[in-house]
Order: structure tokens, then sequence, then C-alpha cells
């Protein structure tokens, strides 16, 4: 079967199983009886295993590696690289602050602000932990996310979020959701929302070393309605195990020019130092769905 006429990974067995506050719970328990290595001894097991036994789902992935200009055989490592960094974020559930912020190498930019910023990540390496990162630099974060399956999971990783001293802002269907995290940027916090899957919303074509894919504009709206600027981020998993937070140079949606615009260069400019952070390590674009 092609992977364009398989089901979608979301509605397998092994995803409605996993993706669930009990689960998560489960797994976190798991991580604190076995450790570090040993939650990433069962994560490797657990991804050969599902290569194995999803070939479709490779192939999806095979095909966006070639948007990052990489050879489709390293597949196989994207989901090894998953399951090694979501087995640090369940073993990270029981850890301080301290104690996950001594995983961190700060890299790019020096963030000097004393107003609030838009936050735009990717799919990328271990994003969660940008917001822990930043916030043990002094940089309060706001993570603006859509609804999980359910409101229980909802919840954990709301509550998981909260132990690192970092705000769920959930967007929900109503016209003035959007609005929730204007009021974070105004009240100085960094808002960080992920661009690089667009569920929904205005997006934008972006050109990519191996074909094209679709951005969010919502970090370029939200610098428009503000005045604050969009400053990229990405979170790379290092050889030593370590997390790299690297920082880009902040763009603003220039609001004396035409809206959209402003809009749609402020997207390009933060799509374009997002890839260059991808093609570090096109092995830690976590993205299981297609993309072009």
């Amino acid at each position: 079967m092609s992977a364009q006429t398989s089901k979608p990974h979301t509605e397998r067995l092994a995803y409605r199983l996993g993706y669930t506050s009990s689960a998560f719970s489960f797994l976190s328990r798991v991580a604190a009886m076995v450790g570090r290595r040993g939650s990433w001894r069962i994560g490797m097991l657990v991804a050969k295993a599902y290569c194995a036994t999803q070939p479709g789902i490779v192939q999806v992935v095979a095909r966006n590696l070639a948007l990052l200009d990489h050879p489709a055989d390293g597949a196989g490592r994207v989901f090894e690289n998953y399951a090694t960094t979501l087995a640090d974020y369940f073993w990270l559930a029981g850890k301080s602050c301290n104690e996950a912020f001594a995983l961190a190498d700060i890299e790019g930019t020096p963030l000097n602000l004393k107003t609030g910023a838009i936050l735009a990540s990717g799919h990328f390496g271990f994003f969660e932990f940008g917001a822990l990162a930043l916030t043990q630099l002094g940089l309060p974060v706001s993570i603006v996310t859509d609804a999980e399956p359910t409101s229980e999971l909802t919840r954990w990783r709301a509550d998981y979020r909260r132990r690192w001293g970092s705000e769920t802002i959930e967007l929900g269907s109503d016209a003035f959701s959007s609005l929730r995290a204007v009021e974070a940027i105004k009240r100085g916090r960094m808002t960080a929302m992920l661009v690089d899957r667009i569920p929904g919303g205005r997006s934008l074509e972006v050109a990519l070393p191996g074909g094209t894919t679709r951005f969010s504009m919502a970090p370029a709206i939200l610098s428009w309605m503000t005045g604050c600027p969009v400053i990229p981020v990405s979170v790379r998993r290092t050889a030593a195990g370590r997390y790299a937070l690297h920082t880009g140079e902040p763009v603003t949606a220039d609001r004396s020019r035409p809206r959209n615009e402003a809009i749609e260069d402020c997207t390009r400019l933060v799509a374009q130092a997002l890839v260059r952070d991808f093609q570090r390590d096109p092995l830690q674009w976590y993205h299981f769905v297609p993309l072009s």
C-alpha cells in the first residue's frame, strides 16, 4: 500500500493508544525507574519496531527529508532520534528545572529584550525544551498550541510546561482566541508557536532545497498587530546528548509598508532562518505527515 493511500499516523492504533494522558503518565514513571539511558534504549527499540511495521509512514518521512535535500535512507534515523528525544521528555518530567537546564547550550543572537516577542519554532529537535531554557534565562514564555486530542492530555501537557515556568495558550475555534497571544506579548512574555505544519490559518509557500512547503503567517501577523519582533528559535540535540538552543536575528513586520507585503516578507525571512537550522541536522526534523 502506498503512503498516499495508507492511513495517516494519527489514525493508527499505536498513536491512538500512545497519545493519551494515561500513556504519558505511565511513560514518565517508567523513565524515572530505568533512568535516562534506559529510556533511550527502550525508545530505540520502539522506533525500530514502528519502522518495521509502518512502511507507509516511513515513506512519508523519506519524502519530507528530500525537501531538505537529504537522502531518503535516513528516514529510519528520524524515528530513532524522535524516540530518543521523547525518552528525554518523559525522563525530565521527574527532574527539577535546574537539572533540566544543565543539559542546555545557548547559541545564536543574545536576547536583550525589554518587551514581549514572538518566538517562531519548528517540529525540530526538542522544541519544548526551548521554553525551559528561555525561562531559566529570565524570559517568561507562553506556548501557543492547538488543543490535544483529549482535554486530559491538554491538561497533562500544560501542567508539564507549568513546572518549567511556561504557560499554555490553547487556541480555540472562536475568532478572538488569538487575542490571548496578543495579551501575553503585551504583558512582556515570549509567545512561542510552531510554524512549519499548517492545520489551518494563513500560510505562505516557502522554497526549500528540494521543493516547497508552507509556513504559518501567524507570527508575522502578531508582529504587525503588536509591533514586536519575531525571533526564529530551534533546539537541536547534540551528539553528546545535550540540547543546543539557537536564536536567530529578530525580524519585524514593517508597519510602514503595505500590510500583506510586510507580513509575507516577515514570514519568508523567519522561514529561511528556520530552514537553515533544519539543514544542520535534517534527521531531527520531525514530520510524519506529507509536507508537499
